[in-house]
């Protein structure tokens, strides 16, 4: 019997010990593991959904003209610590983007490109750091050839979060590409 509590006990150790490495297998994964979307998965999002522009086609009006209908998506832009500064692995999703937005469904489009950080840090700074990585990614696809007067930027620092249940949380630092509709023909 001495040998059987002992089993009993040694088990119970392990269990024990044992449920710190299990708590860790629920944690969501970090931030930087966040899969990249690719071009078509942009491209989708950025599309209007058919009950959106039912109706509309007869008057002539675009996407943009309808309250509403624009479309988003947020993209997990990988940038240095407090800095505008694009990290290395940031072009593959930068690159994507590109690809959806020279795409043939959406190469006439005008996008607003919007920078959102947490809470953590002043308004003012939050505001203005969006803005610069805002900037930097249009700079970017610019560089890929990108028409400029296609793209506007903005900061929204932490006015508008992912999460709001949660204002620190990684996933409020995004840049949302939202498609605001085809560009007025020159006259």
């Amino acid at each position: 019997m001495p040998n059987r509590t002992a089993s009993n006990l040694f088990i119970a150790a392990l269990a024990l010990v044992s449920l710190p490495l299990l708590g860790r297998a629920a944690d969501p994964p970090p931030a930087d593991s966040t899969p990249v979307l690719s071009g078509a998965q942009i491209e989708q999002a950025l599309q209007p959904h058919p009950a959106m522009t039912r109706g509309f086609g007869a008057r002539g009006l675009t996407r943009g003209d309808a309250a509403g209908a624009q479309q988003s998506v947020n993209l997990n832009i990988p940038f240095e610590l407090n800095s505008s500064a694009l990290m290395p692995q940031a072009s593959t999703q930068l690159t994507a983007l590109e690809q959806a937005l020279t795409s043939a469904s959406l190469g006439k489009d005008r996008f607003v490109v919007a920078g959102h950080t947490d809470r953590k840090g002043s308004a003012e700074y939050n505001k203005t750091l969006s803005l610069k990585r805002a900037e930097a990614v249009k700079k970017f696809l610019v560089s890929k050839g990108v028409d400029a007067g296609r793209l506007e930027t903005i900061g929204y620092g932490s006015e508008r979060l992912l999460a709001p249940d949660r204002p620190e949380d990684p996933s409020n630092r995004r840049v949302e590409i939202r498609d605001i509709g085809q560009a007025s023909p020159v006259q």
